[in-house]
Order: structure tokens, then C-alpha cells, then sequence
């Protein structure tokens, strides 16, 4: 009879062949019978449709050598997935979103599926469908981006490029399950027949709690994305900002990457003392923390987000959220929704809200600095993710 030993043995250097085979992960495949060696041929088996880039990391256990592990909180949250459904007893078939290969849906128990894939799926087959929703509905989110386009060239007759037009998607309908990110408003154009679950989005890094030193920091306010920069508002907080030479904008992003945007903002920088242009940043850095822990709060007014990761890492350095409706953080309350969708009404109440800030007294906004910080501590962590996967597998009962 094998020891554990053994089979534990066996299991990673098998492990370590795939990889070895996979270890340029650039989409568009898939990785199979992740856990076999382990649970054997005859184990259930799991379904995930979704990013697959950590994927071969992990199968080879090098997952924190990922280069792309910290750039955005889906990649590890993908293999806490596999994690725990290997844990559960569950071998887990992987597929990127953009894997063409055909699926055999009869061999799973469970599907999740962040891509329209689930509409494969026969209806008559006993597999619980899950869709994994990380954003707001296609048509919502397209539509978003071109009306902020549109509403930019309005203001200065440049019109830039969709950077962040999603893929249609109609995996709500056939699905028993969704879940979701971000707040209510993610979720009201899906299909109501699947049953929600609210899962706590990740972040990359938790810094070290330094306390904020308010005096300074109070003027201080800062942008973090990633690429369609129009679409997460970073030219209407800019805007907002540029009447406003008592307040600061740090903004964290690489929009040299969106040449038609940087030919509008670059002459901005040289001309506006108050606006700071950071480039791509590193979240886990000594240096971001110490802009961040100099900033009071975040301006994020995007038109569309899945949970607004780049505003849930930024609560762990107690900034303030300015946010939108559109950009669904849970943690708004603790700071400032602007329900209006209008650009030019974005841009006032961004003036109105930073304004009330400066004016605040330093004990109350020490105050709610430290709830926003206590709110990302609970909800806006690692294990905070893998605790409401793991709450979602229970209902599941897998």
C-alpha cells in the first residue's frame, strides 16, 4: 500500500511536469485532472471556466513566484478556487475564458464558469451552475464606456479608444447560481432566476498600518487603475481637481499605454502643480505606501466596475472612497456616492465632496479613516475571500 508520502511525492512531481509544459501561461487553454494523482480517477469533478495565468504557477507550487500575482486580485483568488474544490475532494478541469476547446459537461458535478460558456451546458445534466460574475452586465458596461467616451470627446474633442469594451455574455440565464463582487446595483439587469451570492473581494497587499498624519494628508487624494482610464473616470476626477489648486490628485496607472488619453493629460501635469502622475505603481511597495498613507481619500468615479478592487485596496490605507454608484464598493457609505451617471455632475460633486473634506475637523475625519481601514481588514482580504468561497461551497453542499 502507497504511503501519503508517496502519493505525495507522486502528486508533485506530476505536478511539476505539467507546469514544466505550461509555464508561459498566455490564455486560451486549459489544464486538466488538477488533483488526480491525489484523489485518484474515479474523484469528482469541478468545472472552473476562468483566468488561467497563475494556474501552472500554482499546480507547480511556485504560485507567489507568478509575475502577475499581484496585479490584480482575480489571479489568486483563481487558485484558492482550485485550493479548496482540491481540498473538497474535487479534481479540478481548468479553461482559460478564451479556451476554444469543447467541454465534456456530463463529467462535472459543478461548473464555474466566468465566461458565456454555461449556455453549452444541457439543460437536462444534474451539474450545479455557477456563474462567476466579476463585473457588471455586458450591455450596461459597453454602453458605459461608449457614453464616457462620447461625453470626453464632447469636452475636448478628442475621442480615444475603447479599451474595456467586455464580451457578451449570457451565462446568467442558464445559470442555478451567481455570483457577485460588488454591490446590488452589479447586479439588477442579470437574470433573477439564479440565487445570489455575495463573495468578499481580495486584495494584493496589506500594508503595514501607519497612522495617518491628517494635517497632511487632508489635501491629498488619489486615482489607482488599470487599463480604460475614461471609462473608471480618472479625466473627470482630473478635471475635478484642475478647480481645485487648494487640493492635490495623485494619479497611479500607466496611461502612457492609452496614447490618445496621454496626448489630453500630459500637457495637464506640466501645467497644474497639483496634479501628480505616478505611472504603473506596485501596491505593495514601500514607495506606494507612503503616497498612499499621505492621501486621505480615493476619487474613483468609474462608470462600471465588478466590486472596484482598486478602491478595496486602497481602504487598507484608510482613504476615504469618493466613488460612484456605477463603480458598486461596498464600502461607499463610509465616504461618498455620486448616483448621477452625468459627467459634468460627477465632476461637481467630486468638488463638493473634497471640499467638505477640507473642511472637516482633523478628530472626525481621523474617525472614519480608521472604520474604512477596520471595513477592509474584515471585508477586503485573503483570507475574507476564501472564507465566503468557502461559505458558497457549503450552500453548494460540496
Amino acid at each position: 500500500m502507497p504511503t501519503i508520502r508517496g502519493v505525495r511525492f507522486r502528486l508533485s512531481t506530476a505536478l511539476h511536469q505539467v507546469a514544466n509544459k505550461l509555464f508561459v501561461p498566455l490564455g486560451g487553454g486549459s489544464i486538466r485532472d488538477i488533483g488526480q494523482e491525489q484523489l485518484g480517477p474515479q474523484a469528482k469533478r469541478a468545472l472552473i471556466v476562468y483566468v488561467l495565468h497563475v494556474i501552472p504557477y500554482y499546480v507547480a507550487g511556485k504560485l507567489e513566484s507568478a509575475p502577475m500575482l499581484n496585479e490584480h486580485s482575480m489571479y489568486w483568488e483563481t487558485a484558492e478556487m482550485v485550493r479548496q474544490l482540491n481540498e473538497r475532494g474535487y479534481v479540478v478541469d481548468f479553461y482559460d475564458v478564451h479556451c476554444p476547446e469543447s467541454i465534456a459537461w456530463a463529467r462535472y458535478e459543478v461548473a464555474f464558469v466566468q465566461s458565456d460558456r454555461l449556455a453549452e451546458c444541457p439543460p437536462k445534466l444534474p451539474v450545479k451552475k455557477v456563474f462567476y460574475c466579476t463585473e457588471n452586465y455586458w450591455a450596461f458596461q459597453n454602453i458605459a464606456e461608449l457614453n464616457r467616451m462620447r461625453a470626453f470627446h464632447q469636452r475636448t474633442g478628442i475621442w480615444v479608444r475603447p479599451e474595456r469594451q467586455t464580451r457578451v455574455s449570457f451565462s446568467d440565464e442558464h445559470a442555478d447560481h451567481i455570483t457577485l463582487l460588488g454591490t446590488p446595483f452589479q447586479q439588477r439587469l442579470y437574470n433573477t432566476r439564479p440565487e445570489r451570492h455575495y463573495l468578499d473581494i481580495s486584495v494584493a497587499a496589506v500594508p503595514v498600518h501607519v497612522p495617518k498624519n491628517i494635517a497632511v494628508a487632508r489635501a491629498n487624494y488619489l486615482w489607482l487603475g488599470s487599463g480604460g482610464a475614461v471609462l473608471k473616470g480618472l479625466d473627470l476626477a482630473v478635471e475635478a481637481f484642475l478647480q481645485m489648486p487648494e487640493a492635490h490628485l495623485y494619479i497611479a496607472g500607466a496611461i502612457e499605454r492609452e496614447p490618445r488619453l496621454w496626448q489630453w493629460l500630459k500637457p495637464l501635469l506640466d501645467a497644474h502643480p497639483n496634479l501628480h502622475y505616478l505611472g504603473w505603481v506596485d501596491v505593495a511597495t514601500p514607495a506606494f505606501a507612503k503616497v498612499a498613507n499621505n492621501c486621505l481619500g480615493v476619487v474613483y468615479p468609474s462608470a462600471s466596475e465588478g466590486g472596484g478592487g482598486a478602491v478595496a485596496q486602497l481602504l487598507h490605507f484608510g482613504l476615504l472612497p469618493i466613488v460612484t454608484q456605477t463603480a458598486t464598493v461596498r464600502a461607499a457609505s463610509l465616504g461618498f456616492e455620486i448616483e448621477s451617471q452625468e459627467p459634468n455632475e460627477i465632476i461637481s460633486a467630486i468638488r463638493q465632496h473634497v471640499r467638505t473634506l477640507l473642511a472637516m475637523p482633523a478628530a472626525d475625519l481621523a474617525e472614519r479613516s480608521g472604520a474604512v481601514q477596520a471595513y477592509a481588514a474584515a471585508h477586503h482580504t485573503r483570507p475574507a475571500y476564501a472564507a465566503s468561497f468557502a461559505r458558497l461551497l457549503d450552500h453548494l453542499a460540496l
